[in-house]
């Protein structure tokens, strides 16, 4: 799905995740802290995640967009990574909700497993 395509709002944050070839939560903390710019403090492990999804003072949008490619590639190499994943962003969304801030997570891949 190109970026036009996505559920944000003029001047939203799209940040896209690549997660091709991502078999562990470390090379997924990774990724996710580089595609986000997470601050030096980030901790890589679940609790900094939640803690940096829930914060995004180093940029601040009126909504945020995550585009999540090929995480289906994730959900196959490495499942309870993505499931934890999936939870964490859940939270953050409803947390954002609550804050009156757009938070939605898009997996771009498409219905037959390539990109679109």
């Amino acid at each position: 799905m190109p970026h036009s395509a996505l559920p944000a709002t003029p001047g939203s944050a799209v940040v896209t995740i690549e997660l091709a070839g991502c078999g562990s939560k470390a090379e997924l903390l990774a990724r996710i802290a580089t595609a986000m710019r997470f601050p030096a403090w980030f901790g890589h492990n679940w609790d900094a995640l939640a803690d940096c999804l829930t914060d995004l003072s180093w940029m601040p949008a009126p909504s945020y967009v995550l585009e999540l490619r090929h995480l289906d590639e994730l959900r196959k190499s490495a499942p309870e990574v993505a499931r934890t994943l999936l939870e964490i962003l859940a939270e953050a969304a409803a947390f954002w909700e609550d804050q009156g801030i757009g938070f939605s997570v898009v997996d771009t891949t498409g219905a037959d497993g390539t990109d679109g």
